[in-house]
């Protein structure tokens, strides 16, 4: 599923939760398993073509994420009992276990309805998982090239766009505001070149996609960690008149945006 569809995931999980570290973490659990694709990138420099298989497996199993939210539990456990520091001791590990665990496997859930399967038993099968409503073979390689560059797009009109709206409205998230801005335009650019490259430039789908990821690494991580950054808003968020307005106007804006690239 695209990153921006994730994100936006997360935003519905944390309007239902009453914690702040569910609600902060689940966002971030919701795009956290795409970090296996930086981890794809790095491994594409020593191994080729065998890195492809890194991504939605490990990151995107079962074993994963039961280990991980596992590990922050037992994390909270042991602070509290052996680090008496006020400060960690207000950490609401329990509730952070959770988010992460409830996030990342809503973002697996989606997924197996996505272009590709998953291999949700990993490590203890490589049976790759799932009920895509389209794949890629039913698709041109202009069309995969386009999805893959809007996937971009989607980060900023689903997610990180309407937060800094919200952002704005709430007088939070001040340090971030210019940076957020610059941000979002270069991010646009980035895809619109590539929309340009994806149209004009003869190149192989795979190929495309080594040019795309490449620097596309950067904007992947960024969308990974956007949650953390706007933690302050997605602490108490839910879903109003006005938020609900600015979401579904980006959403419906972007899928017009879209469809007009994919005429």
């Amino acid at each position: 599923m695209q990153g921006g569809v994730h994100l936006l995931s997360g935003l519905v999980l944390a309007s239902f939760g009453k914690k702040e570290g569910f609600k902060v973490s689940a966002a971030f659990g919701a795009i956290f398993p795409d970090i296996d694709i930086f981890i794809a990138a790095l491994a594409y420099l020593f191994i080729g073509e065998k890195a492809t298989i890194l991504h939605r497996t490990f990151t995107h199993s079962l074993f994963f994420i039961t280990v991980l939210s596992l590990l922050i539990y037992l994390l909270g456990f042991i602070t509290k009992k052996y680090i008496p520091d006020k400060k960690i001791s207000k950490i609401d590990f329990r509730s952070i276990s959770i988010g992460i665990g409830v996030g990342m496997i809503t973002h697996v859930i989606l997924d197996m309805f996505y272009l590709v399967k998953v291999a949700v038993f990993w490590p203890f099968s490589l049976t790759f998982v799932g009920w895509p409503l389209v794949t890629e073979l039913q698709l041109s390689d202009l069309s995969l090239k386009i999805l893959q560059t809007t996937d971009f797009m989607t980060d900023i009109f689903f997610f990180i766009l309407p937060l800094t709206i919200i952002s704005f409205q709430q007088d939070k998230c001040k340090n971030f505001r210019k940076p957020l801005i610059a941000y979002i335009v270069i991010d646009l650019l980035f895809a619109t070149f590539f929309i340009f490259v994806a149209f004009f430039i003869p190149l192989s789908y795979n190929d495309f996609l080594i040019y795309l990821y490449y620097p596309g690494t950067f904007f992947l991580l960024f969308s990974i960690f956007s949650p953390l950054m706007f933690k302050e808003v997605i602490k108490e968020f839910k879903f109003e008149n006005y938020t609900l307005a600015i979401i579904i106007s980006m959403f419906i804006f972007s899928q017009l945006l879209f469809g007009l690239f994919l005429l």
